[in-house]
């Protein structure tokens, strides 16, 4: 038991000299002592509180609760918060004093004015909560925008891929990726297989077109010792055994051969495969992915293409569209490509501004691998820190004069701003299906997109029916935006 002694009749005078706060009572609840700070966090004198109740003192609300009580019942220290009458929250600490019998005689108590502590607690309470909601907020936007071997998926093209393969990467299933030349299909297959179950199995990487039809069963399936002239006496593994355990991907797989179509079909079909040469079969033991710049479906049409083996890989497409179609990629690519480059180099790079506002107003027809192949060609070739539009390439000064040029001679600032907004509006209705998606990517409120389509609209509507009326043919503009002659 937590007790407390003292010298009653040397201690009162140093008790009452004390500046802070304290209090004795004795066993009935009566303020005996008081210090010179007593009553200050309650707003009345000290002398005011000698011979008082604190049970009275409690009914009065002077405060609450009186802190005697608590510790006559615990027998021992006590800490509680006390609200006084004006308000302020007290933090008060009780100490029993007992006689030499074990019975309490007084009761010690003594306090600290903690409001500002307990708003400076809750201030940090809702800091807790706001760094928890903005971190559940980055988490979110962490997974919208992945970044992985130079794949980059802040456009909403690209997120829809991504949120596609996280639903699929548990399941060996067979992907097919569509998409122009150089938009990022080999990194994207090796993306899926980092993520897939297989990831710790190999990824093997074979290009249909770069591989003679004259030896490419040898190449893809193996083949056994002295299987044909030229051949290897212990045979070799081809690739198809070499992905075992793995991820097997076939780029280019529009360039095959309708022969080399049927072997293919039956080894999906079948899930095994012979050796060039051999007579014992091979169980198959991989995921497929496949990869095409062509279409398929066209190639099907006119029989360059096997309908049984289209289908077959076109279990889940993935289409990943060029660079010139998902602008917020392009921007997060470039200084991906300068960080990941200049490491590579050991080579410290920095953009120009202008420079960067240049690269995102290019088509880049050669989609993210003309994109690196100039980053890199910048960084090496470059003899500063900073990378200027001077240090482009000549084609790539003429391209950027083409495209996105706005005429400003002759007109006021508010009008070539207001043409600026509109360009931005129909590209952005263009790229974007709702005007909820719109505003996020503008930056903007959703009532805000609503409010300027709809002034454009009406804008072009009048702007139309002026240049009706001072033409001469009677035209009618019609309800279904078509017109009729009069």
């Amino acid at each position: 038991m937590n007790s407390f002694f003292m010298d009653w009749n040397n201690d009162k005078e140093v008790i009452s000299s004390m500046e802070e706060d304290i209090m004795v009572t004795n066993a009935d609840g009566i303020i005996i002592k008081v210090s010179k700070g007593s009553g200050s966090h309650y707003g009345v004198e000290p002398e005011s509180l000698l011979g008082e109740s604190v049970y009275d003192l409690e009914r009065k609300g002077v405060f609450k609760p009186a802190i005697t009580p608590e510790v006559l019942k615990k027998k021992k220290k006590v800490i509680l918060v006390q609200k006084a009458g004006s308000g302020k929250k007290i933090l008060v600490t009780g100490i029993p004093v007992f006689n030499e019998t074990g019975k309490i005689d007084h009761i010690v108590s003594y306090s600290y004015d903690v409001s500002e502590l307990l708003v400076i607690k809750e201030y940090l309470n809702s800091v807790e909560e706001e760094m928890a909601r903005v971190k559940s907020e980055l988490d979110l936007l962490r997974n919208k925008s992945i970044k992985m071997d130079g794949m980059i998926a802040d456009s909403l093209a690209m997120r829809n891929i991504a949120e596609t393969i996280r639903r699929i990467r548990d399941v060996d299933v067979t992907v097919l990726l569509l998409g122009e030349s150089g938009v990022g299909k080999s990194a994207l297959a090796k993306w899926i297989h980092q993520n897939s179950t297989r990831k710790d199995g190999p990824f093997i990487e074979v290009n249909c077109s770069a591989i003679p039809e004259s030896i490419f069963e040898a190449e893809f399936f193996g083949y056994e010792g002295g299987a044909f002239t030229g051949a290897k006496n212990k045979g070799k593994m081809g690739f198809a055994e070499m992905a075992k355990g793995g991820t097997l991907f076939l780029d280019e797989i529009g360039e095959l051969s309708a022969h080399l179509q049927a072997k293919l079909l039956k080894f999906i079909q079948d899930k095994q495969f012979y050796r060039v040469g051999g007579t014992k079969p091979v169980q198959a033991d991989f995921r497929l992915l496949a990869a095409t710049n062509k279409d398929l479906e066209k190639a099907v049409e006119s029989k360059d293409f096997r309908q049984d083996l289209f289908f077959r890989l076109n279990v889940v497409p993935l289409k990943i569209p060029p660079l010139r179609e998902r602008k917020e990629d392009l921007f997060a690519l470039i200084h991906y490509f300068l960080h990941s480059i200049s490491k590579r180099h050991n080579r410290e790079r920095q953009l120009e501004r202008s420079l960067v506002d240049h690269l995102l107003q290019l088509e880049w027809k050669g989609n993210v691998r003309e994109l690196e192949n100039l980053m890199e060609r910048l960084i090496v070739t470059s003899t500063s820190l900073m990378i200027t539009k001077e240090d482009l390439p000549y084609e790539y000064h003429m391209q950027g004069k083409k495209d996105g040029f706005i005429d400003y001679e002759g007109q006021s600032l508010p009008a070539v701003l207001e043409e600026v907004e509109r360009k931005v509006l129909i590209n952005a209705r263009k790229r974007y299906r709702t005007t909820t998606e719109i505003a996020g990517a503008l930056g903007i409120s959703q009532p805000s997109v609503v409010r300027k389509l709809k002034n454009m609209i009406v804008n072009t509507y009048f702007g139309m029916n002026i240049a009706l009326k001072n033409s001469r043919a009677n035209i009618a503009f019609t309800s279904n935006a078509g017109f009729r002659r009069g």
